[in-house]
């Protein structure tokens, strides 16, 4: 696939957009990023240096839908679903308008399936017959096993590792460093706390850490969720 031309950045977070110029360095990407913030966005001025051609604009400067493919400034899932939310109102942009980024030191198993909006940081690995959702995003250094299943939204934090046949729900959070025994489920909207050895399932909507994970908390709405990652 023809890499576009242009790469529309949703939301602004000078330490993750720093991540995502690092990676489209690395690949050599031809084109120019213009990072589009929402209008409650507070701009500061971001932590890297870049030869790539880029601009800053809040989204009621745009008379009309940019042109290019889209991506997400974020790895917080709840984030992540409300700019797709948002820009789908103001523009009609729908899954099949973003792009994927995937470091090229990170490996991607042939047999893999992925839908757009997919973030990948170096040095992961994605093994053979894992399907992904839409917007997901694996920080560096992680793992995630065979046959595993990550929905929609959901992110995948620094060294993380997830054994065979993991199945992680609709934006739903592994904090850093994190391992998942084989065949669990972790339940959709769940936080799984940085350092955490999860070996029981952990169901929806709860936040839980620990060695072994334990949920400790329950999660009670989208905004509490937010605050906690």
């Amino acid at each position: 696939m023809q890499p576009p031309d242009t790469i529309n950045v949703l939301g602004y977070s000078g330490s993750h957009m720093s991540l995502i110029f690092e990676s489209l360095s690395c690949l050599g990407f031809p084109g120019r990023i213009c990072i589009i913030m929402h209008d409650n966005t507070r701009y500061f001025d971001a932590p890297f240096e870049t030869g790539l051609p880029f601009s800053v604009v809040k989204h009621s400067e745009l008379s009309r839908m940019p042109e290019g493919l889209f991506f997400f400034c974020s790895n917080n899932p709840a984030n992540k679903k409300f700019l797709f939310s948002f820009f789908a109102k103001k523009w009609n942009i729908e899954e099949g308008s973003f792009t994927s980024i995937v470091h090229p030191s990170s490996i991607i198993a042939s047999t893999v399936k992925h839908k757009q909006g997919l973030y990948v940081e170096p040095l992961s690995v994605i093994s053979a017959y894992a399907t992904v959702g839409f917007g997901v995003s694996i920080n560096r250094h992680c793992s995630v096993g065979h046959h595993n299943v990550l929905h929609d939204y959901c992110s995948i934090y620094p060294g993380s590792h997830l054994a065979g046949d993991v199945e992680v729900g609709h934006a739903a959070t592994i904090g850093p460093g994190t391992t998942v025994f084989s065949g669990l489920t972790i339940g959709e909207n769940t936080i799984i706390g940085g350092g955490s050895v999860v070996t029981k399932d952990i169901p929806a909507n709860v936040l839980a850490f620990g060695n072994p994970c334990r949920v400790q908390k329950q999660m009670v709405s989208a905004t509490e969720q937010s605050t906690i990652i």
